[in-house]
């Protein structure tokens, strides 16, 4: 299931940031360009078909209308995000035309402009998230550098108006794909009946979820399906009685989906992660820090990084 997400920007204009420990962050899609710098741990970020691999300092920046999904490797799988709108410096740089190339930041850049991508995303995650009265002026301003820089290394492409419109218009049709699944992925789902919902025909409606979403209808829905089960693994639920809750006609078909997403059983999933984990509440795939909290973490790992 691809989610569309409806990113608010309640403390800055076009800027929201964040601390977030995940599991597993199900496929889903914004109107934002967003940021991942990972803090701590290993993961894999999936945008359309292609996976990356990601570990502790490496950095990835997924473009708008972008379907992407996240996989902890291991329980403290911790990212700084940054979600901010193409429009936010439509004065100065036309976000919204760019397509930024996917993949690992790190191997864009030479050492000495990393380094200081890293510590210009450091910069704006401690300015944003202190609050304090200049925390918007310094936010913007690492921000700022940290796009040029990142421009510079990765030379994104320009696309037209016309192509920026087709996208725009194809958000709306993918929102409310989203919104169906997600009402209806504890019952059967047929592709057919969704493309009569939409008007079109289902090699169209096939064809326009691969090319958004790099994934089939059927791993679409499986993934979806798959977060629910994660959510509810640690509960006093037994297997069976979680795969039927969260849509899987067979109990076998729910251990396939942790095999290819975690390699291991539903029961094995359980019994790793179920003792105690730190960060991550039970029933939750992620947890997004309290700003102190964060801001804490930031302040540890720059110590460390300094002694080292």
């Amino acid at each position: 299931m691809i989610e569309y997400e409806l990113v608010r920007h309640d403390r800055l204009k076009g800027i929201r940031l964040f601390v977030n420990t995940i599991r597993i962050r199900s496929a889903h899609m914004h109107h934002d360009l967003e940021l991942l710098y990972v803090l701590k741990g290993n993961g894999d970020v999936l945008i359309r078909s292609q996976s990356f691999s990601l570990c502790a300092e490496d950095m990835i920046l997924i473009n708008a209308y972008e379907s992407h999904e996240i996989i902890s490797s291991q329980q403290d799988f911790t990212l700084i995000i940054i979600q901010f709108s193409p429009h936010f410096l439509q004065d100065y740089c036309p976000l919204r035309y760019l397509i930024f190339p996917a993949g690992n930041v790190r191997n864009m850049a030479s050492e000495e402009e990393y380094g200081e991508m890293q510590q210009l995303v450091i910069a704006s995650a401690a300015s944003y998230l202190s609050g304090d009265m200049y925390s918007g002026l310094g936010t913007l301003s690492a921000l700022s550098r940290l796009l040029h820089l990142i421009m510079k290394c990765t030379r994104p492409q320009e696309i037209s108006e016309a192509e920026y419109s087709r996208r725009r218009k194809n958000e709306h049709r993918l929102k409310q794909i989203s919104d169906y699944i997600e009402l209806n992925y504890q019952n059967q789902i047929r592709l057919s009946d969704l493309a009569e919902k939409e008007g079109i025909t289902v090699t169209h409606l096939s064809h326009l979820i691969r090319e958004h979403f790099g994934i089939s209808f059927q791993e679409y829905v499986r993934n979806k399906r798959l977060e629910h089960a994660v959510r509810m693994i640690h509960g006093s639920y037994t297997l069976s009685e979680i795969s039927d809750f969260c849509g899987f006609s067979e109990l076998k078909y729910m251990t396939r989906a942790f095999q290819d997403a975690f390699h291991m059983t539903p029961q094995e999933y359980r019994n790793i992660t179920g003792g105690g984990q730190k960060y991550v509440p039970e029933g939750s795939t992620e947890y997004i820090w309290p700003d102190d909290d964060a801001l804490h973490m930031l302040e540890s790992i720059t110590r460390e990084k300094d002694v080292l």
